[in-house]
């Protein structure tokens, strides 16, 4: 892929973005398809974001992703969001039509798609989300939109931000849901069928630390991390050991990813293409960690 006159660029905003997989997987993507474009990192602080938002149109760039810590805070500074962003108080991609910058969130199809392709069904089953901060937000308001789940809670150590996120559930959707105090959890995780980590522990580097004891993961229960760095955490090995079902986050990403790329080019890109270079890059990055001098 070559950077020419006419390349329009696509970023990602956030702090930090270098962990990000996303460039590598649309750069891939958009030599595949040969299109005339370039998907570039743009590390951008809580403070710089209102002039970063300018950039992207004085820039003409076709679009961006968004992510920590941006997600909330970017809202104002868009000319439209979508209905599903306006409800979740979310955006994760930004599309620029003819100036005028729209965010949506495509992180609700990731969720789902990285789940059912494993051929599990969310169907008759009650969720634990282990978590209250934006991930958790965001997924919260995607189960509380689905129809056939049979009981949703939030587990936390804070159960008083978990309760304001269960006030604005219930009024924006009708439905209600748990607050378990994390250190509860074990006694009432007989109670759920399907359980999601939303928070950070166990992602790289820290891939030793698991939100979860082995005493509170039960029989037939399915356990579905949306980390993908590593693509197996601590958490899903210690479901593997118990013989449970497992849904990593890699699928997350790639079916997230898929949905913005169709946003900015109209393409339905090809799901093993993505699969294949994020892995590819997972694998990259791992080399690096293991021999810093020798890829220095």
């Amino acid at each position: 892929m070559g950077i020419k006159g006419t390349t329009r660029l696509i970023g990602i905003l956030g702090d930090p973005v270098s962990h990000s997989l996303s460039p590598a997987m649309h750069n891939a993507a958009f030599a595949h398809y040969d299109l005339d474009l370039a998907y570039v990192p743009l590390p951008v602080s809580a403070a710089d974001l209102p002039v970063a938002v300018s950039a992207l149109r004085a820039w003409n760039f076709l679009g961006a992703n968004i992510t920590l810590p941006h997600k909330q805070a970017i809202i104002p500074y868009l000319d439209e969001v979508s209905d599903i962003s306006r409800l979740m108080g979310a955006v994760n991609t930004v599309v620029n039509r003819d100036g005028r910058l729209i965010g949506t969130t495509t992180d609700p199809i990731g969720f789902r798609e990285g789940f059912l392709e494993s051929g599990l069904t969310f169907k008759g089953k009650a969720v634990a989300l282990i978590g209250n901060g934006g991930s958790a937000r965001t997924l919260a308001f995607t189960l509380a939109l689905m129809e056939d789940l049979s009981g949703m809670a939030l587990v936390a150590r804070d159960e008083g931000k978990s309760q304001i996120l269960r006030r604005e559930i219930a009024e924006k959707t009708g439905k209600d849901l748990t607050c378990i105090p994390l250190a509860e959890y074990p006694a009432r995780a007989g109670d759920f069928q399907i359980v999601v980590n939303t928070t950070p522990l166990g992602m790289y580097p820290k891939v030793d630390a698991c939100p979860l004891g082995e005493d509170a993961l039960m029989p037939g229960q399915i356990i579905y991390d949306i980390i993908y760095t590593p693509e197996r955490t601590q958490l899903l090995q210690r479901a593997l050991h118990k013989k449970l079902n497992t849904v990593g986050g890699l699928g997350m990403l790639v079916h997230q990813g898929a949905a913005s790329f169709k946003l900015w080019t109209g393409i339905d890109c090809d799901i093993k293409l993505l699969y294949g270079t994020v892995r590819k890059a997972l694998r990259d990055n791992l080399l690096t960690r293991k021999n810093p001098k020798e890829n220095s």
